[in-house]
């Protein structure tokens, strides 16, 4: 069990760049334009787990990420069929993915709302006041006198 969760969470830390992978081998499926986002056929994990020859945990995790996304629940709310790897339609979205897709976004917009609430309730950052510039010294006896009154305070 322990090797199952290692796994998943590796590849959900690592589905940004097996994304990329995944676009480039089936882009009908993975698309990079949010319009063209279907939702996927049931049991595509085991699909892509063999063709990759990835684990079924890594996939899990991989697609865990792309599943999870706004932009993937906005899919499947927004569309009746699902899609298999090469982009031929599937079975149809049920009841149950559009109560996940809707509870997935609400926490989503709940995660944004709280980290914007975050920021505004954050104190702004207190710039120090700095001391006025002052001219630099333009005769030799002047700076004589600062160079001198330096002297005294480190004595002190």
């Amino acid at each position: 069990m322990a090797t199952y969760r290692i796994e998943r969470d590796r590849g959900s830390t690592e589905s940004a760049q097996q994304l990329a992978v995944l676009r480039e081998k089936w882009p009908l499926a993975f698309p990079v334009e949010h319009q063209d986002v279907r939702p996927l056929a049931m049991g595509v994990a085991r699909q892509v787990a063999a063709a990759m020859g990835w684990s079924l945990p890594y996939t899990l995790g991989v697609l865990g990420r792309w599943k999870m996304a706004s932009v993937y629940c906005q899919a499947v709310l927004s569309h009746d069929q699902r899609i298999a790897l090469d982009g031929s339609p599937a079975e149809t979205v049920d009841a149950e993915a559009r109560d996940l897709a809707t509870k997935q976004l609400a926490q989503l917009a709940a995660r944004k709302a709280a980290k914007k609430a975050a920021e505004a309730a954050a104190p702004a950052v207190v710039q120090p006041k700095h001391a006025p510039a002052r001219a630099p010294p333009t005769r030799p006896e002047q700076l004589r006198a600062r160079v001198r009154a330096s002297l005294l305070r480190r004595r002190a």
